[in-house]
């Protein structure tokens, strides 16, 4: 009769290190309609867009991040408007964009001229130094962990443009974000930038 192996000895529990990750669940609520959640104070829709206009405008590297396919490819109807008012308030913001490649390769067989892996958006905003990102249209799953992760792991402020219910882990966030939003958002910088020049 052949004896039955010995299971391999696990390493004793004190070897572990606990390592600080995201929290699981956040406390705040999502903000209501026509509100936005401010540093975790629900607040009207235009009191938050003028503290947008306030915290980006004194920023030293603000950075947007927004979906590679909104503003490099023209691939449904209305794409070439909503790229053309990113564009427009990232200009009037003052801010340079980092869009997101969000296909993901279908290994094995990776078409590396059209197909990459979503890099890492907190990695990138530590390793850059980025002080305010703003988020504009970022998946809402990847968006959550991805801006619980920079709150936790960096001194970046966080501002989440949503078109759907809004980002709970963001410094502010706003939601049901338009095309007319952020027209409106790239006039209230503009109008911010005249008056300093004006005074």
């Amino acid at each position: 009769m052949s004896e039955t192996p010995t299971p391999p000895t696990q390493a004793p529990t004190e070897d572990y290190r606990w390592l600080i990750g995201p929290e699981p669940v956040s406390k705040s609520a999502h903000p209501e309609k026509e509100m936005a959640l401010v540093e975790g104070e629900m607040l009207p829709v235009e009191d938050a867009l003028g503290k947008i206009v306030e915290i980006v405008s004194q920023a030293k590297k603000p950075v947007m991040v927004v979906p590679a396919r909104m503003v490099l490819w023209y691939w449904e109807e209305g794409a070439a408007n909503r790229a053309k008012a990113i564009r427009d308030l990232a200009d009037a913001m003052g801010v340079e964009i980092r869009p997101i490649y969000d296909v993901r390769p279908a290994y094995p067989m990776t078409r590396t001229a059209c197909e990459i892996n979503p890099y890492h958006g907190d990695l990138v905003i530590a390793h850059e130094k980025y002080d305010v990102v703003i988020f504009y249209g970022v998946d809402c799953p990847y968006a959550d962990v991805a801006l619980k992760i920079i709150d936790q792991g960096t001194k970046c402020y966080t501002i989440a443009l949503c078109g759907k219910v809004g980002h709970i882990d963001a410094s502010i966030t706003l939601r049901d974000t338009s095309i007319d939003r952020l027209k409106k958002m790239a006039e209230m910088f503009r109008k911010h930038k005249q008056g300093k020049i004006e005074s």
